[in-house]
């Protein structure tokens, strides 16, 4: 099973906040985002968000930069995965790549009557 994922795309005038860099909570929907795609492939089924530990924003993420998300299981439980996440930003200009934000994640395997599932 393939324990890395990489998503990619640019940042969207929508998801701008009043300092007119990307919103936090836009970067944070990202990150549950692949984390959630992962989760679900790695498990082979649905997942859910449990935990989120230490949230570090980096460098603000600009309009028009190409976002660059990086998710790898970091351990396996029984019916758990810790996911470290990653996202850069790189300015398509001037090639410039800055580290924006990154955390862990723990996502949970879930069967259709919402119960814990083993992996």
């Amino acid at each position: 099973m393939d324990n890395k994922l990489k998503m990619s795309f640019l940042a969207d005038p929508t998801d701008v906040n009043f300092g007119g860099s990307v919103h936090g909570g836009e970067v944070m929907k990202w990150m549950d985002n692949i984390g959630y795609a992962l989760a679900a492939r790695y498990s082979k089924g649905y997942a859910v968000t449990k935990f989120v530990d230490n949230i570090n924003f980096h460098n603000p993420i600009k309009i028009g930069n190409l976002v660059l998300l990086n998710a790898e299981i970091i351990k396996v439980g029984t019916t758990s995965m810790l996911i470290s996440i990653e996202v850069k930003s790189e300015n398509l200009v001037t090639n410039k790549l800055v580290n924006n934000c990154s955390c862990e994640m723990t996502f949970v395997a879930i069967n259709t009557e919402g119960n814990k599932r083993k992996i």
